[in-house]
C-alpha cells in the first residue's frame, strides 16, 4: 500500500488532535446522498462537484448517522469548524465505549486516500517492503524486521526477517528522543515524499532505500511437511484481496494432489480484508460435507439498516463460476497473533461454527468481529463499523480476540515455514502429542499454558485490518 503522504504516527511521539464544543451535530441531518461529490477541490474527470469543507464534513457526519453500527454513541458536541479537515473530523465520530478489557470497542475508524486504497485492493505497494513489529516504542525502542516482500526495495538491498532497526538517516532509533530525532525517524520510516533514505541494522553501516511500486503475494510458500501421522500442508497467507482467489486455488490444489491429511495456515501477520476471500478458503479447507445447509457469517447491521442484515454463505465457487476445489478437513490449524485480524478471524469463527475443529497456535489475535461497506467522497475512502458477524451457531462475542490453544512467540531467528520456527514447531507437536509444549504446573496441580515475555507488536494502520463487504464478483 501506498504509505509515503500519510501521517501514520506510529511511533506514538508525534500526536495532533481536533477541538470540541460548540455542538452542530444534534438533530436535522440532511441525507448523506444529497451531500456526496461537494467537495472543496473537485477532482477533473471524477464526479466531485464545486463545494466546501463544509459540505465535505456534513456528509460525513450524515454517513456516520445513517450506517455506523453504534450511530447512538458518536459523541454529540462536536464542533465540525475545530478540525481542520473532514479526515481529522471524521476519526472522532465513533464510539468511546470499551470492551470488558477496557480496550476501545472501536478501534478501527478510519480514511484513507481513494487512490491508495484502490492501489492497496489490486496488491500494488508503494514502500520499502518491510513489515515491522515492535516491542517498545519509547527509548530504549526495539523494532525488529517481521518480514519482507519479496521483490521489494528491501528484498533487493538484503534485509531479513529478524534484523533489528538501529539507525534512520544518522539519528540513533533506539535512543534518540529529542524533537528533530524524532521527526528524522518518522519521516525516515514513513516518508511523506518519494525520495531514499538510510536505515541501519544490527549496528551495521546504513543502507539507502527508496519507496518503490512492487507486486505482492499474498499466498506464499505452499509446502507438505511429512509427519508420522500423515502429510501436513502448510502456507502463509497475509492479506485478503481479489488476486488471492487464484493464489488460494493453487495452494490448496498442491496440497489435495499430495493428500495432505491436516493443515497449517500461517495468518499471524494477516489483518483481514474482503469477506468473500475468507468465506472461500473456508470452505476449500472444509468442503461440503462440513460446511452444507451452514452460513458463514450473519452479517447484523444498526437498527436502521436491519433490511441489509445478511446471511453470508460459504462460497463454493469462484468468481468465474468454477467449482473450487476442497481438502474436506475437519481440522486446521492456524498460525496466529495479535496482528491476526477481521477477516483472518473470520475463518476461525465461521470455521467453528461449521464444526471444524480449529487450533490456535501463537498469541491472542486482534479481536474485530466487525466490518464495513467503504465509502469513499472526495478523494478520501472511508471506513465506519457498519455491521458485527456472527457464526452458523450464533456466536461473535471476540472483541477481546480468540486465545490461543497453545502459546507460542513469533520466532524472528527463522525464516516463516522453517519446521524448527517457533510457532510452526509447536503447531506441528500439538498435532502429534495433543498438549503443548513447556507447560507449568500451578500449585493447585491445574496445568497451564506458559506466560511468554512480551510480545512484539506489528507496526501498522487500521487500514491494514480489515473485513470488508463486497458482493462477490461474478464474470
Amino acid at each position: 500500500m501506498k504509505q509515503y503522504g500519510v501521517t501514520l504516527g506510529l511511533l506514538a511521539l508525534l500526536t495532533a488532535c481536533g477541538g470540541g464544543g460548540g455542538s452542530t451535530d444534534a438533530g436535522g441531518l440532511p441525507p448523506s446522498a444529497s451531500l456526496a461529490n461537494l467537495c472543496a477541490n473537485p477532482r477533473a474527470g471524477s464526479a466531485d462537484r464545486q463545494g466546501t469543507m463544509d459540505n465535505e464534513k456534513a456528509f460525513l457526519r450524515s454517513f456516520v448517522d445513517e450506517t455506523y453500527l453504534w450511530y447512538q454513541d458518536v459523541p454529540t458536541n462536536l464542533n465540525p469548524a475545530s478540525y481542520a479537515n473532514p479526515q481529522l473530523y471524521f476519526d472522532v465520530l465513533k464510539t468511546t465505549a470499551k470492551t470488558a478489557s477496557g480496550a476501545a470497542v472501536d478501534q478501527f475508524h478510519w480514511s484513507q486516500t481513494t487512490e491508495s486504497y484502490d492501489a492497496s485492493s489490486s496488491g500494488i505497494s508503494q514502500d520499502y517492503g518491510i513489515q515491522w513489529a515492535s516491542k517498545s516504542n519509547a527509548p530504549p525502542r526495539n523494532w525488529v524486521v517481521a518480514e519482507v516482500a519479496d521483490g521489494s526495495p528491501a528484498a533487493l538491498a538484503g534485509v531479513k526477517r529478524g534484523d533489528k532497526l538501529a539507525s534512520v538517516d544518522g539519528v540513533n532509533f533506539v535512543s534518540d528522543n529529542t524533537t528533530a530525532g524524532i521527526a528524522t525517524l518518522n519521516e525516515g520510516l514513513f516518508p511523506s515524499k518519494l525520495l531514499a533514505h538510510k536505515l541501519g541494522f544490527n549496528g551495521n553501516a546504513e543502507i539507502s532505500l527508496l519507496p518503490a511500486n512492487y507486486t505482492i503475494a499474498t499466498v506464499k510458500n505452499v509446502k507438505i511437511i511429512p509427519t508420522a501421522k500423515g502429510n501436513v500442508g502448510y502456507f502463509i497467507f497475509d492479506t485478503h484481496i481479489a488476486k488471492s482467489e487464484n493464489e488460494l486455488i493453487a495452494a490448496i490444489n498442491t496440497l489435495k494432489s499430495a493428500g495432505v491429511q491436516d493443515l497449517v495456515i500461517d495468518l499471524r501477520y494477516n489483518g483481514g480484508g474482503l469477506l468473500y476471500i475468507a468465506s472461500q478458503l473456508s470452505y476449500m479447507i472444509a468442503g461440503p460435507a462440513q460446511t452444507g445447509g451452514k452460513i458463514f457469517e450473519l452479517l447484523s447491521y444498526n437498527d436502521k439498516l436491519t433490511a441489509k442484515n445478511q446471511k453470508y454463505p460459504f462460497y463454493d465457487t469462484t468468481t468465474n463460476n468454477a467449482a473450487l476445489p476442497t481438502l474436506g478437513l475437519k481440522h486446521v490449524s492456524l498460525l496466529v497473533t495479535h496482528g491476526t485480524a477481521s477477516a483472518s478471524e473470520s475463518i476461525i469463527n465461521g470455521l467453528r461454527g461449521a464444526d471444524v475443529t480449529v487450533d490456535l497456535i501463537g498469541d491472542v489475535t486482534r479481536g474485530k468481529p466487525y466490518g464495513f461497506v467503504p465509502q469513499s467522497n472526495c478523494g478520501y475512502t472511508y471506513f465506519a463499523i457498519q455491521f458485527k458477524g456472527v457464526n452458523n451457531k450464533g456466536f461473535g462475542d471476540y472483541a477481546d480476540g480468540f486465545a490461543p490453544t497453545c502459546k507460542a512467540s513469533d520466532d524472528f531467528t527463522k525464516l516463516r515455514g522453517d519446521v524448527a520456527e517457533g510457532m510452526l514447531q509447536t503447531a506441528l507437536s500439538y498435532r502429534q502429542n495433543g498438549s503443548c509444549p513447556v507447560l507449568a504446573t500451578t500449585q493447585n496441580g491445574v496445568r497451564s499454558m506458559p506466560v511468554l515475555d512480551q510480545p512484539y507488536e506489528l507496526i501498522r494502520p487500521a487500514s491494514q485490518e480489515m473485513r470488508i463487504v463486497t458482493p462477490m464478483p461474478r464474470s
